[in-house]
C-alpha cells in the first residue's frame, strides 16, 4: 500500500505537469482532465484489488509489473498528443521503472522497458499513417533511439539495485537471527526471550491462548563439571542440554537460554497433566544423555515451574519460577517443583 501510494502520488504530478504544458499548449486542453480521470480509475481498480485480496490469487501480489505496464500506456497517450513537446515528454518514461526497484528482477524490467520503447514507436507509427504532418519521422527515430538506450540502461542500473536491496534484506535477516539467538546452544537468547514473554503474557491477559506455563530449567553441578573437565567441555554439556531439551519439548512450544547454564522453557497450557508430561520428559531426555567429553557422567537438570496467574507481569512470573527452582535445588536436585503461589501440584 506504501507503494501504491507513492505511485498515486506520481500520477497526481504527472497530472499537473501535463495540465502545465496544455496551458502552455503543447497538449489540448481537454486532455489533462480526461487523462486524469483514466489514471483515477486504474488505480481505483488497483485499490480494490488489494483491499479485496484479489492480489493475493496472483503470482506477483504487488501487482508491480503490470502497474508499471500500466503507466507506461498512460505516458503514451501524453506522447502522442504532445507535437512539439513530445521529445520532453519522452523523459517520463524512465520514472516508473524506479518503482521496479523496489521489486523487479532484471527480465521484469526489461520487458516494462520493452513496452515503453514498442508503445512509442506505435505511437510514430499512427502518426506516420493518420497525421503525418505532425511528425519528424528523422527526429522521432533519434528520439526513438535514445529512449531504447536510455531504457536499457535504467532497466539493467535499478534490477542491479533492486539485487542489492534483496541481498541486503537477506543480510539483514541474518543479523537479526544472530541477534536473536544465543551464539553457543543456537537456542533464542535472552533479549528475545524477554520480549516473547512480554507478548505472550498480553496473548494470555486476551484469552488467546489457555494457559502460559514458564519453566526455569537449570544443569545441577555444573560449576562442578567446569572446574573438573574444563570450560569448552562445559561449553559442549550445554550445547547438548539444549539440543536434548528442543526435542523434548513440542514444536509450539518455547525454548531460550536465560543465561549460563539456565535455559527458560514456555508452555501453552492449562492442564497440569500436560505441562508436567513434558517436563518430566525433558528431565528424563537429559537424564540419559551420553556425553563422551565427561566420561558419560550422568548430566542432571533441575526445574521450577510457574503457571501463570492474574496480575503475573514477566518479572513475576521469572521470579517465581525461580523461587521454584531453588527449591528443586534444596530437595534434592533432578527434580520439577511448582511455585508455591501456583494451585497446580508438585511434583518429583
Amino acid at each position: 500500500m506504501r507503494r501504491f501510494a507513492m505511485a498515486v502520488a506520481t500520477y497526481a504530478g504527472c497530472g499537473l505537469f501535463a495540465q502545465i504544458c496544455a496551458w502552455l499548449g503543447f497538449l489540448p486542453p481537454w486532455l489533462p482532465t480526461w487523462w486524469c480521470v483514466g489514471a483515477a480509475v486504474v488505480n481505483t481498480l488497483f485499490y480494490l484489488a488489494i483491499r479485496s485480496g484479489y492480489n493475493l490469487r496472483l503470482r506477483d501480489p504487488s501487482m508491480t509489473e503490470l502497474q508499471l505496464v500500466a503507466s507506461m500506456v498512460a505516458v503514451m497517450v501524453l506522447v502522442y498528443h504532445a507535437d512539439a513537446a513530445r521529445g520532453a515528454l519522452l523523459m517520463l518514461f524512465p520514472v516508473p521503472l524506479l518503482f521496479g526497484v523496489l521489486r523487479l528482477r532484471l527480465l521484469q524490467m526489461l520487458r516494462v522497458g520493452l513496452v515503453a520503447v514498442a508503445g512509442y514507436a506505435v505511437v510514430i507509427v499512427v502518426l506516420l499513417v493518420r497525421e503525418p504532418q505532425r511528425i519528424e519521422l528523422n527526429l522521432e527515430l533519434v528520439n526513438l533511439l535514445s529512449l531504447s538506450a536510455v531504457m536499457v540502461f535504467v532497466a539493467l542500473m535499478c534490477a542491479y539495485i533492486s539485487r542489492v536491496r534483496v541481498e541486503l534484506s537477506r543480510s539483514l535477516a541474518k543479523i537479526e537471527d544472530m541477534a536473536q539467538m544465543d551464539a553457543l546452544t543456537g537456542v533464542f537468547n535472552r533479549r528475545h526471550l524477554d520480549a516473547t514473554l512480554l507478548l505472550e503474557l498480553q496473548r494470555w491477559g486476551r484469552r488467546s491462548r489457555s494457559g502460559l506455563v514458564l519453566c526455569m530449567v537449570d544443569v545441577d553441578h555444573f560449576k562442578q563439571i567446569n572446574d573438573t573437565y574444563g570450560h569448552a567441555v562445559g561449553d559442549d554439556v550445554l550445547v547438548a542440554v539444549a539440543q536434548a531439551l528442543g526435542t523434548s519439548i513440542r514444536a509450539n512450544d518455547y525454548l531460550a537460554r536465560f543465561g549460563g547454564e539456565e535455559f527458560v522453557i514456555l508452555l501453552d497450557m492449562s492442564s497440569a497433566e500436560d505441562w508436567l508430561t513434558v517436563c518430566e520428559r525433558a528431565r528424563r531426555q537429559i537424564e540419559v544423555l551420553q556425553i563422551a567429553a565427561i566420561d558419560n557422567t550422568p548430566v542432571r537438570i533441575s526445574m521450577g515451574v510457574a503457571l501463570c496467574a492474574h496480575g503475573d507481569t514477566a518479572a513475576t512470573l521469572l521470579e517465581r519460577a525461580d523461587k521454584a527452582l531453588y527449591r528443586a535445588k534444596a530437595e534434592g536436585r533432578n527434580c520439577i517443583r511448582v511455585a508455591p503461589e501456583s494451585t497446580a501440584i508438585t511434583a518429583s
